[in-house]
This record gives structure tokens, C-alpha cells and sequence, in this order.
């Protein structure tokens, strides 16, 4: 039998993963078997497993779709024009910039249910505790540019830093789906986290902070 070219196999592994987060997010993690993610995806169960050994496996790899998205949003880009403050003032006014509230929600479904399947295993757990360490990692490695560059307050631990904005984030990112976007609890939340960062910025940083929080935004 001819072997099936690479980008066969990675359409339908992809296809695999966009099952598998549909029926995460319609049914939870525990109600949904494995056979529904292969009905879901069109193929037979055995095909789906020459893929994924399991559904820890799976719910591990739709989460990490979204860690290596903020592996990306984390890494300082290479032009000049573009400063490690200015990037990190990009990804904490993302929040201000999201009009997608149905991907939002998604997110935070999965990201829940991700947690809470790796706190009753504990090999999906190491799995899913070193993508959150790699994510703070970046992040960290961000700030200490940031820092570096004298945009960023060089008294503050940039681990810890990174370790409370990322806690928090993902804190409000669990909340905004319950409570709607415009909460007045979500609101005042972020306006706080952006206030106290600012805090930390140098004037010349706060001052394009303020402005960016303050452009007007189009629902994409």
C-alpha cells in the first residue's frame, strides 16, 4: 500500500483536532468518547487512533494549539522598529482588541477542561504543567527584554512578573465567557491589571499604552 503523503496525514490530523474541540466544547471531556470525535471528524475509530493514542492525548493537543500561539505572541520579533515593550504592550491590550466572543468562550472551555483532566492524570498533567511553565517562560524572556531595553521597571522579578500576569489573564479569560464581555466586573478587572502594569512601564511606554487602550476597535 502506498505510503500516504505528509501533507494528507497533517490535513487529517488537523481535521482530527477540530473534532475533537467541538465535541470538548459541546460535551466536556468526560462525556465525549472517542468514537464521537472520529463520527466527528469523518473517519473510522481505528483510523483516528493511527493519530492519537487516547483522549488525554487529544485534549492535551487541542490546549496546546493555543500554548504555542502564545509561544509565538511571546517571541520578540526581529525588526528593529519593533521593541520588546511595544510587543509586550500588544499582548496585554489583546483583551481591549478581541471582538470574537464566541472564540473567547471556546478557549476558556477548553482550557478548563484541559486542567481538569490533567488534575485526575498525572502524565497528561506534567504534559500540561510544562506547556504553562513554557508559556511563563516566554513571557519572562519578554519582560527581561523589555527591561533591558528601559522600558520596563528593572526593580520588578521578571519571573514573578510574568507568573501573576499570566495567572491573571487566564483567571479573567475563565470569567469573561460567564459574566459577558462588557461586565462590569471583567472591565474594571482589566483596567486595573493595565493601570498597575503601566505602573511598571517608562513614561514614553505608558504614554502609547494609554493611546493604543484608548483607538477605537472594529469587530473583524
Amino acid at each position: 500500500m502506498p505510503r500516504r503523503p505528509e501533507r494528507y496525514l497533517e490535513e487529517r490530523k488537523q481535521d482530527i483536532l477540530r473534532a475533537a474541540k467541538q465535541m470538548f466544547v459541546q460535551q466536556g471531556y468526560a462525556s465525549t468518547t472517542i468514537s464521537q470525535i472520529a463520527s466527528e471528524a469523518e473517519m473510522a475509530t481505528g483510523t483516528l487512533y493511527r493519530y492519537f493514542e487516547s483522549k488525554d492525548e487529544l485534549i492535551w493537543a487541542v490546549s496546546h494549539v493555543h500554548i504555542e500561539e502564545e509561544l509565538q505572541a511571546f517571541t520578540t520579533l526581529e525588526e528593529d522598529s519593533t521593541s520588546a515593550g511595544d510587543q509586550l504592550l500588544e499582548i496585554l491590550l489583546k483583551p481591549y482588541q478581541n471582538t470574537d466572543a464566541d472564540q473567547s468562550r471556546q478557549d476558556a472551555i477548553i482550557s478548563m477542561e484541559s486542567t481538569l483532566a490533567a488534575l485526575r492524570s498525572d502524565e497528561l498533567k506534567e504534559k500540561v504543567a510544562t506547556d504553562i511553565s513554557m508559556s511563563i517562560d516566554a513571557l519572562t524572556e519578554l519582560i527581561q527584554k523589555a527591561q533591558a531595553q528601559g522600558d520596563v521597571d528593572p526593580k520588578f522579578n521578571p519571573s514573578a512578573l510574568s507568573a501573576l500576569l499570566h495567572g491573571t489573564a487566564s483567571g479573567l479569560a475563565s470569567l469573561r465567557p460567564l459574566l459577558s464581555e462588557n461586565s462590569t466586573y471583567i472591565v474594571a478587572a482589566q483596567d486595573l491589571l493595565i493601570a498597575l502594569v503601566e505602573s511598571l512601564y517608562s513614561p514614553s511606554l505608558a504614554k502609547r499604552s494609554q493611546e493604543k487602550k484608548n483607538m477605537p476597535t472594529t469587530a473583524e
